[in-house]
C-alpha cells in the first residue's frame, strides 16, 4: 500500500507547476468590463468570452456590465473617470472613433490605454436578388453610368457611414449616402426599394441569400471571411476596402502596467486555444489578438482610415 501511496504522489508531482502556470496574477480582485451594448449583439457576446477566459485562466473576478446610453459616451466616461488599476476596461469597437469624428462623442481613443485586441467581424455589401448586378464592378459601374441616382443605405454617424462613403469613393462620388437607420431598417429599405445597397453583418446576409431574397456581393476585407469563404472579398475584386469590426480592449489613460502585461499574457494563451477559437467562431466572428503595442499601432491607423472617410 505504501508503494502505491508513494507512486500515486509522484504521478501527481507534474501537475503542480501546470496548475500554477495557467493561472496569471492579475493585480487587482475584479474587473469590470464596460461594453457600449445591450445584452445579445456581436459585441456583447465578444465581451462574455473574453470575460469568460479571463476569470477561468487568472485570479481576477469578471463581470461584464452593459452601458449602451449615449452611444458610447456613459461607457467611454465611466472608464475615463475610473481608477488606472486594471479593474475597468472598456470593450468596443470602430464605432468609438466614428462617435468622435461625428462630434458625438468627446473621447478620442488616444486618451485611453490600448490593451488589446480580440476578435473582428466582417460586415457585406448586399443588394436585391432581382438586381443585374452580381459584382462588384457591376455595381460601381452601374452607379458611374447613372450618377447621382444610386442610394446606400447606412446610419449616419455609426461605422457604416464610413462603410457606405468608402464604397462612393470607390465609384467617384457617383453614388447618395442617406440615412437608412439601424441594420434591420437597412435591410427592410433594400428589400422596399428605397435604396439599392447596404452593408450588413455576413451572418444576416446569407440567411436572405439563402431565402433568395439578397446577393452578398463583397466582404468588406482582404481575406475572406471564415464563416462564408464562399463570398468574394472587396479586395479580391480589385477595390480597396478593408473594414472589418474589430473588437478592442481599453483601459483608463495610465493603466497600471501590471495589468496591462497580465492580459497580454492572457492574450498569448488565447491565440493557442482552440477552444476560445471556437467560442469566436460560433459567434460568426473571427480570432484577432493583438498586444498592447500592435493594438496602439492598429488604432491609430483604424482611426485616421475611419477620418479620412469622414472628410470626403
Amino acid at each position: 500500500m505504501s508503494r502505491l501511496m508513494a507512486a500515486l504522489f509522484c504521478a501527481t508531482l507534474p501537475l503542480v507547476p501546470q496548475i500554477a502556470l495557467a493561472e496569471v496574477d492579475y493585480p487587482v480582485d475584479s474587473i469590470r468590463i464596460i461594453v457600449p451594448a445591450n445584452p445579445g449583439g456581436g459585441t456583447d457576446a465578444a465581451a462574455r468570452i473574453f470575460a469568460d477566459y479571463v476569470q477561468r485562466n487568472s485570479d481576477a473576478v469578471t463581470a461584464v456590465v452593459n452601458q449602451a446610453a449615449g452611444g458610447g459616451v456613459v461607457a467611454a466616461q465611466t472608464v475615463a473617470t475610473a481608477k488606472p488599476d486594471g479593474a475597468t476596461l472598456l470593450f468596443f469597437h470602430a464605432a468609438f472613433h466614428t462617435a468622435n469624428l461625428s462630434g458625438n462623442s468627446p473621447f478620442k481613443w488616444d486618451q485611453f490605454t490600448p490593451v488589446a485586441t480580440v476578435t473582428a467581424s466582417n460586415e457585406v455589401y448586399a443588394v436585391r436578388a432581382d438586381t443585374p448586378y452580381n459584382t462588384l464592378a457591376e455595381l460601381i459601374a452601374a452607379a458611374q453610368a447613372s450618377p447621382g441616382t444610386m442610394n446606400i443605405g447606412t446610419q449616419l454617424g455609426g461605422t457604416t457611414q464610413v462603410k457606405a462613403q468608402a464604397l462612393n469613393a470607390a465609384a467617384d462620388g457617383t453614388m447618395r449616402v442617406v440615412d437608412a437607420g439601424t441594420e434591420s431598417d437597412r435591410v427592410a429599405a433594400l428589400l422596399g426599394g428605397q435604396v439599392a445597397v447596404i452593408s450588413m453583418s455576413v451572418g444576416s446576409a446569407k440567411q436572405y441569400v439563402q431565402a433568395g431574397q439578397m446577393k452578398a456581393l463583397a466582404v468588406m476585407n482582404a481575406e475572406p471571411d471564415t464563416t462564408a469563404p464562399e463570398i468574394p472579398t472587396t479586395v479580391s475584386q480589385g477595390v480597396d476596402i478593408s473594414l472589418p469590426l474589430v473588437q478592442t480592449v481599453y483601459g483608463p489613460m495610465d493603466m497600471d502596467p501590471a495589468a496591462v502585461a497580465a492580459i497580454e499574457t492572457l492574450v498569448k494563451q488565447m491565440a493557442d486555444d482552440p477552444e476560445f477559437k471556437a467560442l469566436v467562431e460560433k459567434q460568426g466572428q473571427t480570432v484577432a489578438l493583438r498586444d498592447a503595442a500592435e493594438t496602439a499601432e492598429f488604432l491609430g491607423t483604424e482611426y485616421s482610415t475611419m477620418q479620412g472617410y469622414f472628410a470626403k
